[in-house]
C-alpha cells in the first residue's frame, strides 16, 4: 500500500509552521549562559529605548497546571527564570521586535547581572546535598516512590548490576515553532505542539483565556513537542500583554540546549535473585533519574506498565528516585521511559546466563511468559507468543554463522506498554464528493493520516480516491489527543469504525426517505426505488469518540525479539545487520508497521552506539550541534530486516497493538548483547565507548 498522506510533502506543500503567512512581531529568547546563577538584576532599558518589547519571568502571572499522566513536560513549573537561572539556556527574557534579525540584535542589549553559583552537574553531586537546585526544598531529591508486586524473596543466587542509560532525544527535523495572535475572545495559536487539541486546555487554564489552536505539520516529534507548551505559555502571555501577534522559531542549538524534551537519563542498581536454572525469583530495581531543573517527571514511572518485561517473574520491587540537577529538564522521547528499562532487564538476563555458564537464549526460555492472558499484578498481558518469536530468531543460522573473533551476535526479547487507557475523537463528513475524515492533531510523519484514510476506505467499502483527510483545530474537534504512547492503531481504528457506523446509520435514514427500504453496500444505499452513492450526501457529518479503559493503565502488549550483529574493527563498533521479529497484533498496513519498526530500531541502535547529551563537570552542554551530539547518518546504520508475526489482541478494535515505542529498547539491548559477545566483557552503560574497556 502506497502512503496516502505524503503527496503534499512530495510537492513541497507540507505547510510547516514557518510556511504560514504572518504579519506581526518576532520573538527571541535571552538565555542564561550559566548552569546555576542568582539573577540580581535584568536591565531591559537599552533594548526598550530602541523599540523592543521585553518580557521577563517576573512579568508573567499564570496558574500552575498539572499535566496528569502525560510523560512529557507541562506547566507545573515556569519556563522563565526569575530569581535563579537553573540551567544553561534557560530563558530569562523574551525580546520582541519587527523581524527576527532585529530581535536578535536587541536581545544582545539586555543586561543581566548574574551571580554564578556552584553548579550541580550530575546525580552524584546532587545526592551529596551540598548545593540545592531548589533552595526551598533543602534537598535535590524531588520525589521518591517505591512499588512492590508479588512475592518478596532473597532466596537463591544473587546478582547485582550497576547500569547507566545516557540522555538522548528525538531531535525532530523541524524544531519548535509557533504563531500567537491575540483575538477579541483570547488567542489564536498555530504551532507544531504535539497533541495540540488536548494540551492547549492546560494553557487555557494557566492563562485564563480561550485559546483556538491550529495544528501545523510537525516535522517529527515522538514526544519532544509535548514540551512546546512551556514555550507557548510565555509567547501567549507576551501576546496578551503587548496585544501583538508574535512568531517564534526555535534554532537547532536552542533545541539541544533547552527544549525541555529529552528522554531519560537513568542510573540503575539491580539485585536479581535466581536459581541454578536461571529462573528469576525476585528483582529489586532502584533507579535514580536525572530530571534536570524540574520538580517532576513521568518517564521514571512508565515502566510500571511492564516491570518484568516479557518474563513471568514472581516478585519485583521498583524504587524511583527523582534527582534535580542543573540541566535542561527532560520531557518525553520515544517510549517515554520504557526503553532503558527494557535494556536493563535484558542486561540482567544476559548477566545471569554468563554467571551460570548457560546459553543466553536458555535463560530467556526459562523465564518467558508462555501462557496468555497473563496478569502480573501491575499489567494485563492480553496476548502474544514471545517464546515463538524467540524460536524464530534462534532458527536464523545465517545470522549466528556470522560470529567470529571480530563479530558478535546479540539477542534481546521485549514487550512494551502499548495503548494507554483514554479516548480519541474523529469527525466524518461528506464534502466535495468525498468522505473526509477530520483529525484533531498535527501530522508527525508516522502515517496516521494514511491509516485513517485506509480505514475509512476499508470500512465503507469505497476506493481510497473517494476518501481524504483534514486537520481540525480544538474548536472544531475537542477531545482529540492524537499520537502518544503507541496508541494510534487502537484509537484510530476504534474512533473511525464507530464514526463509520454512525455515518451509515444517519445516511440510511435519509436514503430511505428517497428510495424506500435500503441497505448499504460498497459506497451505495440500494433501495426499492434506486440507489444513492454515499458521497452524494453533501454536507452531512458525524463525530464519534472512542474510549478504552482496561484493568490497568495500558491495554495491549506487543512483543519483539531482535538479533543484532556488530563488528569491531579499526577501533570502532560497526553494526552490520539487525533482524526484528515483532508481534504488532493485527496490522492495519504491514508496510507502515515496517516503516515504524525500522525507525524505532534505528533509534535503539543509535542510543546504544552513537548519540547522547554530554555535559562537562560544571553543567555546560558540550553537544550543541547534531555533529557533536552524535546523530548517525544512514551509513552508520546496518541493514534492518523486519518480520511481522501477528497475534491479534482480544482487547482492542481490530486486534491491533501499538508498535511505535517497543523497537527502541529491544534494539539497544540486542546491540549491547552483541558487543558483549565479541568483547567478552560486560557492558554497563550506553552509548558504548571502546575507550571504557
Amino acid at each position: 500500500m502506497k502512503r496516502l498522506d505524503v503527496i503534499d510533502l512530495i510537492k513541497g506543500k507540507g505547510n510547516y509552521i514557518d510556511d504560514y503567512p504572518f504579519k506581526g512581531k518576532y520573538a527571541v529568547f535571552v538565555r542564561s549562559p550559566y548552569p546555576h546563577a542568582r539573577i540580581k538584576k535584568i536591565d531591559t532599558s537599552e533594548a526598550e529605548k530602541k523599540g523592543a518589547l521585553v518580557l521577563t519571568g517576573k512579568d508573567i502571572i499564570a496558574r500552575r497546571v498539572e499535566a496528569g499522566e502525560r510523560e512529557g513536560a507541562g506547566l507545573s513549573t515556569m519556563l522563565m527564570a526569575t530569581n535563579k537561572a537553573l540551567y544553561v539556556g534557560q530563558p530569562v527574557a523574551l525580546v520582541i521586535a519587527n523581524d527576527p534579525y532585529e530581535a536578535t540584535d536587541l536581545a544582545e542589549l539586555i543586561q543581566v547581572d548574574y551571580e554564578p553559583l556552584e553548579p550541580i552537574p550530575n546525580i552524584e553531586k546532587a545526592l551529596k546535598g551540598e548545593v540545592y537546585v531548589f533552595d526551598e526544598l533543602r534537598s535535590n531529591v524531588v520525589r521518591e516512590q517505591s512499588f512492590e508486586f508479588g512475592k518478596i524473596s532473597n532466596q537463591g543466587k544473587e546478582l547485582e548490576l550497576d547500569l547507566y542509560w545516557s540522555r538522548s532525544s528525538g531531535n525532530p527535523i523541524e524544531t519548535f515553532g509557533a504563531i500567537v495572535i491575540p483575538t477579541t475572545q483570547g488567542l489564536e495559536i498555530i504551532s507544531n505542539q504535539q497533541a495540540g487539541n488536548f494540551v492547549i486546555s492546560e494553557l487555557e487554564k494557566a492563562l485564563g483565556v480561550k485559546v483556538i489552536h491550529k495544528n501545523a505539520r510537525q516535522g517529527g516529534s515522538f514526544g519532544s513537542k509535548f514540551s512546546l507548551v512551556r514555550y507557548l505559555s510565555v509567547l501567549a502571555f507576551a501576546s496578551l500583554k503587548f496585544k501583538v501577534p508574535i512568531k517564534w522559531i526555535e534554532t537547532r542549538t536552542e533545541h539541544l540546549l533547552a527544549s525541555n524534551s529529552s528522554g531519560p537519563e537513568r542510573k540503575f542498581k539491580i539485585k536479581a535473585y535466581y536459581d541454578s536454572r536461571g529462573k528469576v525469583n525476585f528483582l529489586d530495581i532502584h533507579i535514580w533519574e536525572d530530571v534536570g531543573a524540574s520538580l517532576e517527571a513521568g518517564q521514571p514511572f512508565k515502566p510500571l506498565g511492564h516491570l518484568t518485561g516479557p518474563y513471568k517473574i514472581p516478585g519485583i520491587r521498583y524504587t524511583a528516585t527523582l534527582v534535580a540537577t542543573n540541566k535542561n529538564p527532560p520531557g518525553a522521547f520515544r517510549g517515554a521511559g520504557t526503553p532503558p528499562h527494557t535494556w536493563a532487564l535484558e542486561r540482567v538476563m544476559d548477566a545471569i546466563a554468563d554467571e551460570l555458564g548457560l546459553d543466553r537464549a536458555e535463560v530467556r526460555k526459562t523465564n518467558v511468559i508462555d501462557s496468555f492472558p497473563y496478569d502480573s499484578g501491575f499489567a494485563y498481558y492480553d496476548s502474544g507468543n514471545p517464546s515463538g518469536l524467540l524460536e524464530m530468531a534462534l532458527s536464523r543460522k545465517d545470522i549466528f554463522s556470522m560470529r567470529d573473533e571480530k563479530t558478535g551476535v546479540g539477542l534481546a526479547l521485549s514487550t512494551d506498554p502499548s495503548t494507554p487507557s483514554g479516548s480519541e475523537r474523529v469527525k466524518l463528513k461528506i464534502k466535495n464528493g468525498k468522505v473526509v475524515v477530520g483529525l484533531g492533531f498535527g501530522p508527525e510523519g508516522q502515517g496516521n493520516e494514511h491509516t485513517a484514510v485506509l480505514l475509512v476506505s476499508k470500512l465503507l467499502g469505497i476506493p481510497t480516491d473517494l476518501v481524504t483527510y483534514e486537520i481540525l483545530d480544538n474548536n472544531e474537534l475537542t477531545s482529540s489527543f492524537g499520537p502518544g504512547g503507541s496508541r494510534m492503531a487502537a484509537f484510530t481504528y476504534g474512533a473511525i469504525s464507530g464514526a463509520v457506523e454512525e455515518l451509515k446509520a444517519k445516511l440510511k435514514r435519509e436514503a430511505e426517505s428517497l428510495i424506500g427500504n435500503a441497505e448499504y453496500k460498497d459506497g451505495y444505499f440500494l433501495g426499492e426505488h434506486g440507489k444513492i452513492g454515499i458521497t452524494q450526501f453533501e454536507g452531512e457529518e458525524v463525530t464519534f469518540t472512542f474510549s478504552l479503559q482496561g484493568k490497568y493503565r495500558f491495554n495491549a502488549y506487543p512483543f519483539a525479539c531482535d538479533l543484532a550483529v556488530v563488528r569491531i574493527e579499526d577501533g570502532k563498533i560497526k553494526p552490520i545487520k539487525h533482524v526484528v521479529y515483532i508481534d504488532p497484533g493485527n496490522p492495519i498496513d504491514e508496510d507502515l508497521v515496517k516503516e515504524q519498526v525500522i525507525g524505532g530500531t534505528a533509534i535503539g541502535i543509535s542510543i546504544a552506539l552513537y548519540e547522547s547529551y554530554v555535559y562537562d563537570d560544571q553543567g555546560n552542554l558540550l553537544t550543541t550541534s547534531l555533529a557533536d551530539y552524535g546523530l548517525p547518518t544512514a551509513l552508520d546504520l546496518p541493514e534492518i530486516e523486519i518480520n511481522i508475526v501477528p497475534t491479534p489482541s482480544p482487547v482492542t478494535p481490530g486486534g491491533v497493538k501499538g508498535i511505535g515505542e517497543i523497537p527502541v529498547g529491544v534494539a539497544a539491548a540486542a546491540v549491547t548483547s552483541a558487543v558483549e559477545d565479541v568483547l567478552k566483557r560486560r557492558v554497563k552503560k550506553v552509548p558504548i565507548r571502546l575507550d571504557d574497556f
